[in-house]
């Protein structure tokens, strides 16, 4: 989305540079501290959200405290990118608001200075945090995206509570588990009563069920005891192949990391690795629609300060009269629909209701023609 950016860079062309710097330095000044705070306070609840998401994991894993603690701080600055955004609008909606409050709007304005020109800095300040919020996406959330579930397989797999329940199906990789017991013997996990289904290789194929009495898992190996394999005929009947006292099955992964994919998942891809990965599953006639979501995603993330700086001033300008407590209401109501749309596009992507492509961007494309819209009628 680069039309903010260009409204942006029209009015820096227009700027000049040894007019009125005063005014430019008492604004971003204005703007600085409730930008800070709100930041700070966005922050701090979206670390309250990852400690309620990770509440059984965490509980569990109080004696692994330090590697808690590590895996808390990795799941930060996802939610920094989003703090960001928060920060300009309340910075830009109670600077604002203050500046029309005590009516220093008013007599900049009877001094001719129009209400984009006290709005220049803000925007200009929204393209910096543009540039500081993609460079931190790229180089920071991106690896620590990663290193995160990196942490989360070790702590599922250390020692307390086992990282498998029994009696709960779940996939490890092309094969769909069953165990009817689960517990743990040093470094090994233990499994009883085992029903393992494999899907059919080719089309034409029958799956194959391995049953066996028990099962040791340690590391990327099981192996299995005492069971018997079973493929289903024509007629959906399960016909014995043969029986075994013991038989290996390798896995690419650990059974305790079955929560996790294997392969890098697309939040922790650059935009970069994106792109290969979209070109590598289209040569191989694969759908691309969640790398072309997230990919539309990382873009227009980014761009979020700015966008909405460019709705929530010219809003402050009209109401921002009425005190400072009208710049916080603005700053939440236009960050809970943001944020709102923002979800509700990624969902819609997700369930093919609307073009993964768009619906990446659809916060940004929304808010963009609205702020463009409230700032040629500012005046």
């Amino acid at each position: 989305m680069l039309l903010p950016l260009l409204c942006a860079v029209c009015c820096v062309l227009q700027y000049n540079r040894r007019d009125m710097k005063t005014l430019d330095r008492y604004v971003i000044t204005e703007m600085v501290v409730p930008f800070i705070a709100g930041f700070a306070v966005v922050l701090i609840l979206f670390v309250g959200t990852i400690i309620y998401n990770n509440t059984p994991l965490i509980g569990s894993r109080l004696q692994h405290l330090p590697q808690v603690l590590y895996f808390i701080i990795l799941q930060t600055p996802r939610y920094v990118m989003l703090a960001l955004p928060a920060g300009a609008l309340f910075g830009c909606a109670l600077a604002v608001s203050r500046l029309a409050s005590d009516t220093e709007t008013t007599m900049m304005q009877m001094a001719g200075i129009s209400a984009k020109r006290v709005l220049l800095p803000m925007l200009v300040f929204g393209v910096v945090l543009c540039g500081v919020a993609y460079v931190f996406q790229e180089k920071v959330t991106v690896w620590a995206e990663q290193k995160s579930l990196d942490v989360y397989q070790w702590l599922a797999s250390a020692p307390g509570p086992l990282p498998i329940q029994a009696n709960v199906v779940f996939w490890v990789d092309d094969y769909c588990f069953y165990v009817n017991t689960v517990h743990r013997d040093g470094d090994k996990v233990k499994l009883g009563k085992v029903l393992i289904y494999e899907p059919p290789i080719t089309v034409n194929g029958f799956p194959t069920l391995t049953t066996a009495e028990s099962a040791t898992e340690q590391g990327r190996v099981c192996i299995l005891k005492k069971g018997a394999i079973f493929r289903m005929s024509n007629s959906g009947d399960p016909e014995l192949v043969g029986k075994f006292e013991s038989m290996k099955l390798d896995l690419r992964r650990a059974l305790g990391t079955y929560l996790n994919q294997g392969e890098k998942l697309p939040e922790a891809m650059s935009i970069g690795e994106l792109r290969e990965q979209m070109n590598i599953l289209t040569q191989s006639g694969q759908k691309t629609d969640r790398y072309r979501l997230e990919m539309g995603s990382k873009l227009a993330l980014p761009l979020s300060s700015l966008i909405l700086i460019l709705c929530v001033g010219p809003l402050s300008f009209r109401l921002g009269r009425r005190g400072g407590f009208m710049g916080v209401l603005l700053g939440i109501g236009v960050l809970f629909f943001y944020y709102n749309v923002m979800v509700f596009s990624k969902i819609f992507g997700e369930n093919n209701l609307l073009s993964p492509s768009i619906a990446g961007w659809s916060q940004a494309i929304v808010f963009t023609v609205v702020g463009v819209f409230l700032l040629l009628k500012v005046d």
